[in-house]
């Protein structure tokens, strides 16, 4: 978990990123990190409920 969080602020605080590529990538991290990938959970494909911002 700390390493995920520490990908996610550098993805965040890197200016190299578009802004919309760093939220999509975040957003991809968040749903894996979530267990939405498993077919078998009940919010499998939807990115409903993810948020930067907790």
């Amino acid at each position: 978990m700390n390493n995920l969080l520490r990908t996610l602020t550098t993805l965040l605080n890197s200016q190299q990123h578009n802004p919309s590529v760093t939220t999509s990538l975040v957003l991809e991290r968040l749903y894996y990190a979530d267990g939405r990938h498993n077919p078998s959970h009940p919010q499998h494909g939807r990115f409903d409920g993810l948020s930067l911002l907790t």
